[in-house]
């Protein structure tokens, strides 16, 4: 038997690539997007969410082809475990729940906050959060418990912090959130992302971007940021990612 479903909205994110999001909403408090519903969706389908605080969303992993019976979570990574058991996209059914928080509702948008969605994403349905009947925080969580990870405080030096809310701010893109976000848990963990080793420390990528740091006890001490392109990347005439004059204006204010 075959189910479809249609839509009922899309969601506005500064999140493209899978990569950037955060690995659940509640760890971002930062990270904000919209719903932005279709047409035939009218408002009185959805006014009376306001004066609730969260919300249910269910939605379809629109960047997912394929499943995996085994896969490795982003967190928790040392052995495979069963898809079913973990929160993966790669699932039989590309369908996605997350929990946010909400911000504002107005007609045809719904603003909300600690999400991990990405952008474009379809939403197949809304439903408002009951602590009563959706909260069990004294629950058992089987092997998450087990293999619970530390959490890093990631750290900027002061040169970098001044580079990173000057990309902020010519990129319309928030680079501190996504390192905050990927570097808390297993900043070194290669296999779910882009990190790579050089000597003791370690380059994190970001869109055409890079981020060294090192380790330090509980810490996570990002001290550089540089262009990922080459000079003679720069200087060539293509433009792939339509970014190379912010690259280039970043290097004569900087370097």
């Amino acid at each position: 038997m075959e189910i479809s479903y249609t839509p009922i909205a899309f969601f506005n994110s500064s999140h493209s690539e899978t990569y950037e999001a955060p690995r659940q909403g509640v760890l971002a408090q930062s990270s904000h997007g919209v719903i932005e519903f279709v047409e035939g969706i009218d408002f009185e389908s959805y006014e009376d969410l306001i004066g609730f605080e969260r919300l249910w969303i269910v939605y379809d992993f629109h960047k997912n082809q394929t499943w995996k019976p085994k896969v490795r979570p982003p967190r928790f990574s040392d052995k495979k475990r069963s898809v079913l058991s973990t929160r993966s996209p790669y699932r039989p059914n590309s369908i996605g729940v997350s929990c946010v928080k909400i911000e504002k509702v107005e007609k045809g948008r719904i603003f909300v906050s600690e999400q991990d969605l990405l952008d474009k994403t379809p939403i197949l349905d809304l439903k408002p959060y009951l602590p009563y009947s959706d909260s069990f925080p004294e629950v058992k969580t089987g092997w998450v418990k087990e293999e619970e990870t530390n959490k890093y405080k990631v750290i900027f030096t002061q040169d970098v912090k001044e580079r990173v809310d000057w990309l902020m701010k010519h990129t319309n893109f928030d680079f501190e959130q996504v390192l905050q976000n990927q570097l808390s848990y297993e900043p070194t963990n290669s296999k779910t992302k882009r990190v790579k080793k050089i000597g003791k420390d370690f380059t994190f990528a970001i869109r055409t971007w890079r981020f060294k740091f090192k380790i330090s006890n509980e810490f996570v001490n990002i001290y550089s940021v540089f262009s990922g392109y080459k000079e003679s990347e720069l200087l060539a005439s293509d433009d792939i990612y339509k970014d190379k004059a912010s690259h280039k204006e970043f290097l004569t204010r900087f370097l």
